[in-house]
């Protein structure tokens, strides 16, 4: 790979993998709640939908691949090996994630929010963030 082949591989693999990070952060912080009252989007079949926590695992796919490809495209000694170990892992995690999402991996905010109801019409903010909800928009 030339240097400037180098600069556009990482910019894209940088802008791609930020693009699926930031509404990851946003939901994990409870900064953007409103996702979770929708249902699941088209050929994901989980009971909720978890679709800005599936971003965060596609922007860790994006840049662990990204350092495949890149091994791959420079021929190093470790290519394969890598490949070998990533597909395993994606692959079923990809899959699996359309149909199954720990309940352990989801924010505090969301597993309250189920044990209220979980339902579209129960509240994205507790009782006890309703003040703090308040305060926040009022600044």
């Amino acid at each position: 790979m030339t240097s400037l082949e180098l600069l556009v591989f990482m910019a894209v693999i940088a802008a791609s993998a930020t693009a699926l990070a930031i509404p990851f952060f946003r939901a994990w912080t409870g900064a953007w709640r409103s996702w979770a009252i929708q249902g699941p989007g088209p050929l994901i079949f989980t009971k909720r939908n978890y679709a800005s926590l599936q971003f965060g695992v596609a922007a860790l796919a994006i840049l662990a691949l990204a350092l495949a490809i890149y091994a791959s495209a420079e021929r190093l000694a470790f290519a394969d090996a890598l490949w070998n170990v990533l597909m395993p892992i994606f692959i079923p995690v990809g899959l699996g994630i359309r149909w199954w999402w720990p309940v352990a991996l989801t924010p505090r905010w969301h597993k309250e929010w189920v044990k209220r109801g979980g339902l579209p019409e129960t509240p994205l903010w507790g009782p006890d963030e309703e003040a703090q909800r308040a305060r926040a928009h009022r600044k």
